[in-house]
């Protein structure tokens, strides 16, 4: 009896999951702007390097993480006004990318601050985060492509793994752009469409 019951549920939420990533819908505004803000950010801190400018590390990133945080909020104000359904799938999508957004920000911030993590190996580690981050999402997307992307970030992060240094700041700035910003706008021009559509 128990058995039964217990695979009953496992259909029921399976069936919640299956409907959910039909009715899933990302505008992507996300992906492009934390993707561009933090390129950005990356060009300029490789500049940095060159140049010598020496501003502060934890007030400049601390300024940027903040900036990308606020456009988090304010994009997740939009999409209410924006009525988009509220489904599972969308409510884990949600919960993946905070939980791997504030990972990446104490891993960002608290790792190298404290030492525990070389500032030569951070666009690596960060790799393996968003790695694993967007297969999920591509899973939950039924986007094949987009679990693909996982491969290039964690060869990414072997590549940085195996030859740390400066120039894996322009290296993650480069897979930020075509790994993440191009998603997100594959993304929004897919939303566009089918809001148009209704």
């Amino acid at each position: 009896m128990d058995e039964k019951y217990a695979v009953d549920e496992l259909q029921f939420i399976k069936k919640i999951i299956e409907d959910s990533k039909r009715n899933l819908v990302y505008n992507g505004r996300e992906h492009i702007g934390w993707g561009l803000l933090i390129s950005f950010a990356l060009i300029v801190d490789y500049l940095n390097y060159f140049f010598g400018w020496n501003f502060h590390f934890l007030l400049y990133w601390g300024i940027v993480v903040a900036l990308g945080w606020l456009f988090s909020y304010y994009s997740s104000q939009q999409r209410k006004k924006e009525n988009c359904p509220k489904t599972f799938a969308g409510k884990m999508m949600g919960t993946i990318w905070l939980g791997t957004g504030i990972g990446m920000t104490l891993v960002g911030f608290v790792g190298i601050t404290s030492g525990a993590i070389p500032g030569t190996s951070i666009s690596a580690l960060l790799s393996v985060f968003l790695g694993s981050a967007f297969l999920i999402s591509g899973y939950l997307h039924s986007e094949k492509w987009m679990k693909y992307l996982s491969i290039g970030w964690w060869l990414g992060a072997v590549i940085m793994f195996f030859y740390p240094g400066v120039h894996t700041v322009f290296i993650m700035a480069f897979m930020l752009l075509f790994l993440q910003v191009l998603p997100g706008v594959y993304f929004y021009k897919k939303f566009k469409k089918e809001t148009e559509l209704q």
